[in-house]
């Protein structure tokens, strides 16, 4: 899925939530979206996946304005408050449940099964916050894209949960090679660091290019 944001913002003037940004991405290699202060992140999050509409400018999908398919197309992923796993849970739990909103078979045989071919089984009894940050992005990230229709991932401030972002770059970009769309919205130094891995840089990406 081809997503650009024009000139899309949250709010006006100088205590506008989201100030006008301007970005173009696209699947292929991940897209690192720098974005600073607490709630922002999470903002602009849901903006890409079509969770809320821009106060002004526009969000489009391969160059139009189709606010449905973004929003049936894309998921989030461990995007805080909105799309959050329960710190506490099991995360055998966690999966079943995905599996299931996912349309997929969902008894514990079936999650243990997906925490075994992603070699996260012994963790399938632990609470989700066990999870080191690698393996956390990598098995919601690819739950995220077993749900039906779904052709784009935001995945939100992974930088949060620490480790090197060298350690859940390579499952991302995984899935972007597989012709996925993956927005990563973290901090600036570690988009720097992410672009230097090989992601795209949105800001600087060209439209056009991307829908070519």
């Amino acid at each position: 899925m081809l997503v650009a944001l024009e000139q899309a913002a949250i709010g006006s003037g100088l205590g506008a939530a989201v100030p006008p940004l301007s970005l173009a991405v696209g699947p292929g290699v991940p897209n690192a979206i720098p974005v600073e202060s607490d709630e922002r992140p999470m903002l602009v999050s849901m903006l890409l996946a079509g969770r809320i509409r821009p106060d002004s400018g526009r969000v489009l999908v391969h160059g139009a304005d189709h606010p449905d398919r973004l929003r049936r197309g894309s998921a989030l992923v461990d995007t805080p408050v909105v799309a959050e796993p329960g710190a506490d849970i099991a995360l055998i739990t966690i999966v079943a449940e995905e599996l299931a909103f996912a349309s997929a078979p969902s008894s514990r045989r079936r999650a243990r099964m997906f925490l075994s071919d992603h070699g996260l089984l012994d963790y399938a009894k632990l609470p989700v916050r066990a999870l080191p940050s690698a393996a956390r992005i990598r098995v919601f990230s690819e739950l995220a894209v077993l749900r039906p229709g779904v052709s784009a991932i935001v995945v939100t401030s992974p930088e949060r949960h620490g480790g090197e972002p060298t350690g859940w770059y390579g499952p991302l970009a995984e899935i972007a090679a597989r012709g996925i769309t993956v927005s990563i919205v973290t901090d600036q130094a570690t988009a720097d660091i992410l672009v230097d891995l090989g992601a795209t840089d949105p800001f600087h990406t060209d439209p056009l290019q991307v829908l070519s």
